[in-house]
């Protein structure tokens, strides 16, 4: 993951049409959006839920969501952790346990709020030495309701809506094209570092002349920005994460077979084959 949470976040509009958010540091960025930007390129129900199995397939290994997920993938990121890979290097952990121990206060993973607000600004994201048993107790709480609850929202908090800004402020209509920006927020974060997905839709702008916003066919700048990205995760400008990285080309492979198969539509069932992932999700 590639993600470092923002106290503060401040909102610009790039001249290639895009929103991006500043940081005060020259790094990756996991962010948290504190906008009402507008979220109108939204995905239906249905859709949404397609696309978080895809995220699972690719976070987790299996289309099922993991709430219980928790294994330190030694990425210079500390733990991964739950549905949506969520850190304890990066921020978003913290605020999963946060707001969980806020509804219930006495719980296995509350003991580990100072030290995980400590990570939240600490240079050293990979360090997992004062979380011993971390994992053991996100995993026990795989189960509990108000523990599933709670990431769900930071998921829509931190990166389904922001995803559904960047998609309506480029002028994205296809369903796939908003599945692609999600799952991209995910991994590579909302920030403004070169990684980002904010970088990757300036790039991509960059290198077909616009966005569909302006103009651009939709499914060429996509077939584009599937291009940049993929070239990102094998040559990121985070070197700590390029082993990792590279090894997840085969996620944007996976959104390449589905545009070849023309569900831009993003319809049950999506069938997947190749050379890494073979899977029909429903």
């Amino acid at each position: 993951m590639n993600r470092i949470l923002l106290t503060t976040v401040m909102i610009v509009m790039l001249m290639t049409g895009c929103t991006s958010y500043s940081t005060p540091k020259e790094a990756p960025t996991k962010v948290k959006i504190y906008s009402e930007a507008d979220t109108s390129a939204t995905l239906t129900p249905t859709q949404k839920l397609l696309a978080e199995k895809l995220i699972s397939l690719f976070e987790n290994g299996v289309t099922s969501i993991q709430y219980g997920y928790a294994k330190n993938l030694h990425d210079g990121r500390g733990f991964t952790c739950g549905r949506a890979g969520f850190t304890t290097g990066t921020g978003d952990a913290y605020e999963v346990v946060k707001r969980y121990t806020n509804r219930v206060p006495s719980n296995k993973l509350a003991p580990y709020l100072p030290e995980l607000k400590r990570l939240n600004s600490a240079r050293n994201q990979a360090d997992v030495s004062r979380l011993t048993g971390f994992d053991k107790a996100w995993k026990s709480l795989g189960k509990d309701s108000t523990f599933r609850a709670v990431q769900d929202e930071v998921v829509d908090d931190w990166y389904y809506r922001p995803s559904a800004s960047y998609a309506s402020t480029a002028g994205l209509q296809l369903p796939l094209s908003m599945a692609v920006l999600y799952d991209t927020i995910i991994q590579h974060g909302g920030g403004n570092d070169p990684d980002s997905l904010s970088a990757l839709i300036k790039r991509t702008n960059t290198a077909v002349g616009g966005s569909p916003q302006q103009g651009i066919d939709e499914k060429k700048w996509l077939a584009k920005f599937l291009d940049v990205r993929r070239e990102v995760l094998k040559n990121p400008s985070n070197r700590s994460t390029q082993q990792e990285w590279a090894q997840s080309v085969g996620r944007v492979d996976v959104f390449k077979s589905i545009a070849a198969s023309n569900n831009y539509a993003l319809n049950a069932p999506i069938v997947i084959d190749t050379s890494e992932y073979h899977e029909t999700i429903v």
